[in-house]
């Protein structure tokens, strides 16, 4: 496959969000050795995807945190009892 053809496919994407399977990671991998470049079209896709989530992220209130923790704690003592 070509570097466009790499580029074009999808698979960074993939390759990068942990979705490519394992023959696909191989195949990227790969042809990091013969496309210098591909390595930073991966690290600028990873960037670009950091940035993406960090602009969608949204603070819970802080009242979450305390009731994720009395859930686990009550599902603790559930688990203990049995």
């Amino acid at each position: 496959m070509s570097l466009e053809r790499f580029i074009s496919s999808g698979i960074i994407e993939l390759y990068v969000t942990g979705m490519a399977s394992e023959a696909e990671a191989k195949e990227l991998e790969a042809a990091m050795v013969a496309y210098p470049e591909l390595e930073k079209e991966i690290e600028s896709c990873r960037r670009d995807l950091e940035q993406y989530v960090s602009l969608q992220a949204i603070t819970p209130p802080p009242a979450i945190k305390d009731h994720l923790l009395r859930m686990v704690a009550d599902e603790t003592a559930k688990c203990e009892k049995r």
